[in-house]
């Protein structure tokens, strides 16, 4: 579950959808190979504050043999006057993008407290992927004259479409990247995304969490509730031993 404000939450699947594959990351039927991403050009000129939100992990990692991996999320939200552009926080491939449509509610503070299930009943594109600790998600979502989210990796994909928010009970609209699982790559800071103004990203992804005295430190944000982000600062991380 995924806490809007206090008394309000919701799950991850209905965030993701109901095909989304975290569960076969979790249970260790999907695994991130060895090869090296491409190198590709990052853009470290633009700087931004975001508002951030975040949750302590649950534990998921049902496979003894492997690292024990928390499922993490954080939720920023990016007010009119922000940075508008989403970046890339780790390396990783993409493998599948998901168009929900719906509505285009505010986001500001008053509509969390207000809205129940504010982000899955707002317009939102899922990208879903694999990292080197498993699973990764960003959920970019759409607001009030907001509607429109662009993708760099996919110029062609439009957003706010009248058919499409006509059509809000339906399955979302799917593209697999690539059927053979390489995917699209991006290196940490690449420019994925953006919206015309302000909105709110949420992220859901593995991370390392403590499973015996000598195994890999925890991972822990550096951020805390509440606190501005300029692009590039790290929201967290761990040291391996």
């Amino acid at each position: 579950m995924i806490e809007q404000v206090k008394g309000f939450s919701y799950s991850v699947s209905s965030l993701l959808g109901a095909s989304s594959f975290l569960p076969m990351v979790a249970e260790g039927q999907m695994e991130e190979d060895e090869e090296e991403p491409e190198k590709t050009s990052v853009n470290k000129s633009k700087k931004s504050w975001w508002r951030i939100s975040l949750a302590s992990p649950k534990v998921w990692g049902p496979v003894l043999s492997r690292p024990m991996r928390g499922l993490f999320y954080c939720v920023i939200y990016l007010k009119p006057g922000d940075y508008h552009r989403i970046h890339s926080p780790v390396d990783w491939k993409i493998l599948i993008r998901r168009h929900f449509s719906g509505n285009l509610f505010p986001v500001n503070e008053r509509a969390t407290r207000t809205i129940r299930n504010l982000y899955v009943e707002n317009e939102r594109v899922v990208l879903e992927g694999l990292w080197q600790e498993g699973f990764m998600a960003i959920a970019a979502v759409g607001a009030t004259n907001i509607g429109s989210i662009e993708l760099v990796i996919e110029p062609k994909f439009r957003t706010n479409l009248q058919r499409k928010r006509l059509a809000h009970s339906e399955p979302p609209e799917e593209r697999l990247y690539d059927p053979e699982g390489v995917g699209i790559i991006l290196r940490k800071g690449d420019e994925v995304g953006a919206f015309n103004m302000g909105s709110t990203v949420v992220m859901v992804f593995q991370a390392p969490v403590k499973k015996t005295v000598d195994s890999l430190s925890e991972f822990k944000f550096s951020v805390k509730r509440g606190d501005k982000i300029r692009v590039g600062e790290a929201l967290g991380g761990w040291q391996e031993q």
